[in-house]
């Protein structure tokens, strides 16, 4: 299939990889909690909590716990 891209440009295999990070990093967890830091307005999964999005710049982070 080509036309694999989406309308704002990226493709699918970059939200791919973002979404199985995700998922690895609550399924492979150690203890009880797993906390998942993200951007409030493009939505990016972070490693840490930066002081901005390195995706949009919005300094808007927020935090969320799985127990």
């Amino acid at each position: 299939m080509r036309g694999q891209e989406r309308s704002n440009g990226t493709s699918s295999t970059t939200t791919g990889s973002t979404v199985r990070k995700a998922l690895a990093a609550v399924l492979r967890r150690s203890d009880d909690r797993t906390i998942i830091e993200e951007c409030r307005r493009c939505g990016t999964t972070l490693e840490s909590t930066p002081a901005d999005c390195p995706a949009c710049g919005c300094s808007d982070i927020v935090e969320y716990r799985i127990q």
